[in-house]
């Protein structure tokens, strides 16, 4: 198991670099919602902010203009709880430490680790776009 939650991520940003690729994407699943997740290791001339390893661009499918961009560290997104609930349609709880924890596990478990050359057509799509 890697040592940090967001592995995965840290494995496709080498991988996007080996093949010269600024921008990749993959499906991500959440709350019955699926998104399309725009995956950008940012360039040397980005304004990154401290630990960022990648910024994430979620695209809400069916509704393509919710939007929502965040910065990604080996653990989690860079984002107060806020926003992070209001994008995702979580309710809150005496227990949001655990619910983002389990957001983050589970968007973990659809990050690839290599570029898939393979895109679905929503994908397509957005990467056009």
């Amino acid at each position: 198991m890697d040592s940090s939650l967001f592995g995965n991520l840290e494995k496709l940003k080498k991988d996007m670099k080996k093949k010269k690729r600024s921008v990749d994407s993959f499906l991500f699943e959440y709350n019955k919602q699926r998104y399309v997740v725009l995956v950008r290791p940012y360039a040397k001339n980005d304004k990154k902010p401290p630990e960022a390893l990648m910024q994430l661009e979620f695209l809400r499918v069916g509704k393509l203009r919710d939007r929502l961009t965040v910065p990604a560290t080996k653990w989690q997104f860079m984002l107060d709880a806020r926003a992070m609930r209001g994008y995702f349609d979580i309710e809150y709880a005496e227990n949001l430490g655990e619910v983002f924890r389990e957001l983050y596990e589970r968007f973990a478990d659809f990050i690839p680790t290599q570029v898939l050359e393979e895109k679905s057509e929503i994908e397509q799509e957005v990467l056009r776009g």
